[in-house]
């Protein structure tokens, strides 16, 4: 079932709850392709030598492969943060505790001095970085904090239209009051 054409529902094993992925959803095949593009350069350097390619395989796998997977299943959130395709930092609240949703506007934003040095370009890196690393920052952030007071990032980058349908997926599964920092 697509719901207002951003993500997917799939049905759990009752069909009343609904496991979802925030958006933009999870996709390992873009990843894999933008790493393979990225890697061209490097493995056609041919006189750099094996040491040095490897080593310039570096900068590509990890930004390739530096991502944030947040989910919703059932009455959990569950977020995992990968660095170069290796799982770091698994985190899950049960979405009746928590009691607050917090975001925040103009976090890790560029200021004038980027945007005359860079120019239009910082428009393309922009989205770059947002499609491929949006786990590392962006002007949005949506955080929940459960009844305990722990605080759990759900969600970060610069796309408005991914963290609008995400804080209202939120809000909507969780009921709880909506707060900026």
């Amino acid at each position: 079932m697509k719901l207002a054409g951003l993500f997917y529902a799939t049905p759990t094993s009752d069909s009343s709850i609904m496991s979802r992925q925030l958006v933009p959803e999870l996709k390992l095949q873009g990843r894999f392709v933008a790493l393979g593009i990225m890697l061209i350069p490097v493995l056609l350097a041919w006189k750099i030598g094996v040491v040095y390619q490897l080593l310039a395989c570096f900068v590509p796998v990890v930004l390739a492969g530096t991502y944030r997977e947040s989910r919703l299943d059932g009455d959990a959130f569950h977020t995992r943060f990968y660095l170069g395709f290796i799982p770091f930092g698994k985190d899950r609240c049960k979405l009746p505790a928590v009691v607050s949703i917090y975001t925040k506007y103009g976090v890790n934003q560029t200021g004038y001095g980027t945007f005359f040095l860079l120019g239009p370009v910082m428009v393309v890196f922009i989205w770059i970085f947002d499609y491929l690393m949006p786990a590392l920052g962006g002007s949005y952030e949506i955080w929940l904090e459960t009844a305990k007071g722990r605080e759990v990032l759900a969600w970060c980058g610069n796309n408005e239209e991914h963290f609008k349908a995400n804080l209202e997926l939120l809000r909507s599964r969780t009921g709880a009051e909506v707060r900026t920092r």
